[in-house]
């Protein structure tokens, strides 16, 4: 009796089981039912095997523009260009989804205003348990705007090629302009230097001598007691002399003959008696080697046009000078303490963009600034420049 009545109140606890779990199946599907016909972002829909389409969500609403009612029961391939529709391309689609069982795909879609929009397509079989094909569902993903973005950026992008290899020609271009203007104002500087040294040359050798001989006459001719010729004699002294400083500056023949530092030596013993400027000058080593002509040249016409500016423009009574020769560079310094420079003299000023122009074409630099700051009427002006190049020594 016992085990009859047990056995008896197995079925209903079996049945009431069997119950909620066909609800709890009941209300997934219908959760899962609402959450597919709520999404907007996506066309989501089922067709039937044959390719009909038989559901129908918001997004596919939104995305095509077909409302349930319209395209419930239609062929999918209404969504395809006509010719892709004449090669029954979207057959080959659901064939392939039907072996593979997936099919993805980018490409053309047709809205139902005959509007096109870049689609991305996922279809995927859907069999029972027994491998019975059932239907197929698809997603649709709108990547038009992406589509046009992508576009967009290859274009900029092809834009932006384009113009780094014009500004990259262009660059090349200005470099090999610049290659040659350097070369030019090499050229020109070479020039000036060999003019200096053939002007220099025939005011020494012509015109000098004929001052001296014109004095050695004068000599001659003033031998009686009154002397009559004596101021003339003394004019002829100062034209002899200065025709030799004019020729010395020109081009000393010390540059050539022993090289920069007596070449130096000479230059400012002649600058302190013209112009009273005092001239602390130091140099390291104190056996200063001979550098190459070009080198010797741009230095001591560096050090000549600055100083022509300390005397001419500073107002300051004194100038260092240091120079200094290491493994691949010789440094000078010129400094003096007068009212400094102008800006607009630091862009302008012809003398010191020759001076860059000479230590550019030994592959150096020129800095001019002014120094660390004292009063106002003593502001420190230094023009520092360097020679780096190996070459050039």
């Amino acid at each position: 009796m016992t085990q009859e009545h047990q056995h008896i109140s197995l079925v209903p606890q079996d049945m009431d089981a069997k119950k909620n779990t066909d609800f709890r199946f009941q209300q997934t599907d219908e959760i899962f039912r609402l959450l597919v016909e709520s999404v907007k972002d996506y066309a989501i829909f089922l067709l039937d095997p044959e390719g009909r389409v038989s559901t129908w969500n918001q997004g596919a609403e939104r995305i095509k523009g077909y409302k349930a009612q319209e395209i419930i029961g239609q062929h999918f391939s209404r969504f395809y260009p006509r010719e892709a529709i004449e090669s029954k391309w979207p057959d080959r689609e659901l064939e392939i989804a039907g072996k593979e069982g997936r099919y993805a795909d980018e490409g053309l879609r047709v809205r139902k205003d005959g509007s096109t929009f870049w689609a991305h397509v996922v279809i995927t079989a859907l069999r029972d348990n027994a491998g019975v094909l059932k239907g197929f569902s698809k997603v649709t993903r709108d990547l038009t705007e992406r589509r046009v973005l992508e576009e967009r950026t290859r274009q900029l992008n092809k834009e932006l090629r384009t113009r780094i290899t014009q500004l990259v020609e262009t660059q090349r271009q200005v470099e090999s302009r610049t290659l040659e203007l350097q070369k030019l104002s090499g050229e020109l500087m070479r020039v000036q230097d060999e003019e200096r040294r053939r002007i220099a040359r025939a005011l020494h050798d012509e015109l000098g001598q004929e001052l001296a001989a014109l004095k050695i006459d004068l000599d001659m001719q003033n031998s009686g007691p009154d002397q009559k010729l004596s101021s003339a004699i003394e004019m002829a002294e100062r034209a002899l002399s200065k025709v030799r400083n004019i020729s010395y500056l020109l081009h000393p023949p010390l540059l050539d003959e022993s090289g920069l530092m007596p070449a130096l030596h000479w230059y400012f013993d002649g600058l302190k008696k013209r112009s009273e400027l005092r001239i602390t000058f130091d140099c390291k080593p104190a056996v200063f080697p001979r550098l190459s002509r070009e080198l010797e040249t741009a230095i001591f016409r560096i050090i000549q046009e600055a100083l022509t500016n300390v005397y001419r423009h500073s107002g300051s009574e004194d100038t260092r000078i240091d120079i200094s020769q290491d493994l691949d560079r010789v440094t000078v310094r010129v400094r003096d303490f007068g009212k400094g420079i102008s800006a607009a003299a630091l862009s302008s000023g012809v003398g010191i963009s020759g001076m860059k122009e000479r230590v550019k074409q030994l592959n150096g630099e020129l800095k001019v600034s002014r120094a660390e700051p004292g009063t106002p009427s003593r502001q420190p002006c230094p023009c520092l420049i360097r020679a780096t190049s190996v070459s050039t020594f």
